[in-house]
């Protein structure tokens, strides 16, 4: 069978598909191991943990354990598709179970890759479904119209100025892996970040702004209000 999918409530499918099972191998190698090493201050667990956990969890022995939030997270890919065009909806969600690819989500076509290292580094539904999060505010930045585009890129430039991307940082946050997001990066970084933690951390973010002083209040306000118009605007 060329394709299995895990049966849901949900409209997004469950993707294990024989190139998804072939990426597991049970072998690390001593360079991959020492690459970890060099990111160990960003990981829940030291990289030969890690090594005994992929080995542990091959595709059968993972669905069986984590089917549950998959499906959990195939319902959050729903509600985060309702208010988009059709045209940037995911309809598909693929566990990528090679080792080079630990700690990495991206979004390819209609389909959600998310490494299977995230689940069984930190045991924490809220991680997958921030890195989840975390991708959707790429799909509602195309929403974005042209002033607003502008908007992100200029409030971009003032953060940098100020060194105040820290507020948005993912990895600043609970519920997210520490080296998860990258605001610095570009404006549609920017707003993936800010769109992840105003929607799972907004008591987090209000207690950080609280700390900034009145004069570097404005760039990140505009963040916010970019993020929500955006959000707001897909809704009507």
């Amino acid at each position: 069978m060329i394709l299995a999918v895990l049966m849901t409530a949900s409209s997004c499918r469950h993707e294990a598909s024989r190139h998804e099972a072939a990426g597991w191998t049970g072998e690390v190698t001593l360079q991959q191991i020492e690459e970890l090493r060099n990111v160990d201050a960003l990981l829940p667990l030291d990289p030969d943990s890690i090594a005994t956990l992929y080995r542990r969890y091959d595709p059968v022995t993972f669905s069986v354990a984590y089917g549950d939030e998959i499906r959990s997270l195939t319902l959050l890919i729903d509600s985060l598709n309702a208010p988009l065009p059709d045209s940037l909806r995911i309809d598909t969600l693929s566990i990528d179970h090679t080792f080079t690819n630990l700690g990495e989500a991206a979004v390819r076509g209609r389909t959600l890759y998310i490494s299977s290292s995230y689940f069984y580094m930190y045991r924490s539904p809220e991680v997958c479904r921030s890195v989840a999060t975390h991708e959707f505010g790429h799909r509602y930045y195309h929403t974005l119209t042209a002033g607003a585009r502008d908007s992100i890129i200029s409030v971009w430039r003032s953060l940098q100025r100020t060194a105040l991307f820290y507020i948005f940082r993912d990895g600043e946050y609970a519920g997210n892996a520490r080296f998860g997001g990258h605001p610095e990066e570009s404006p549609p970084e920017l707003f993936a970040s800010a769109f992840n933690v105003i929607r799972n951390r907004p008591g987090e973010l209000a207690s950080r702004l609280l700390f900034v002083s009145n004069q570097d209040r404005l760039s990140p306000d505009r963040v916010i209000a970019i993020v929500e118009s955006a959000v707001a605007r897909t809704r009507r």
